[in-house]
């Protein structure tokens, strides 16, 4: 079973019939924390579309929390690129908290990839949360 995660503040939820290494939560307004944790590839890829893209249409900021995820693959990572560029026209923010403590398979293929040339990589968990929030647009 997957532990509950410890940064969790807002309401807890997890998406019906998702995937147990799937964990959606709100733990700030407008945004939404996708925590990864196991192993995510081409069976579980479709799920995790499924999920960024839903969140997505509701208007949500994401941050894909990675610390717990022990494999990516291609499908997985594809899944979060095709997620980044829909968060970019919809004027959203997705961002990756990738730290210095994820698994090394994790870390490996962002870096074999680049992907964080391409995406947007948060070094913590906080800065992760504070990257996505949504910005307060002032009126002229």
């Amino acid at each position: 079973m997957l532990p509950a995660a410890q940064h969790v503040r807002g309401e807890r939820s997890v998406q019906e019939g998702g995937h147990r290494g799937i964990v959606v939560t709100h733990d700030r307004p407008g945004v939404a924390v996708v925590s990864l944790a196991g192993e995510h590839d081409q069976y579980t890829a479709p799920k995790l579309s499924a999920t960024l893209a839903g969140l997505l249409s509701e208007g949500s900021h994401i941050v894909v929390d990675l610390r717990r995820a022990e494999f990516l693959d291609s499908t997985a990572a594809g899944a979060l690129l095709v997620a980044d560029q829909r968060a970019t026209a919809a004027g959203s923010r997705l961002v990756i908290v990738l730290t210095d403590d994820s698994p090394g398979p994790v870390r490996r293929l962002f870096d074999t990839a680049r992907l964080g040339t391409i995406l947007t990589v948060a070094s913590s968990f906080d800065c992760g949360l504070e990257l996505a929030k949504p910005s307060l647009q002032s009126e002229d």
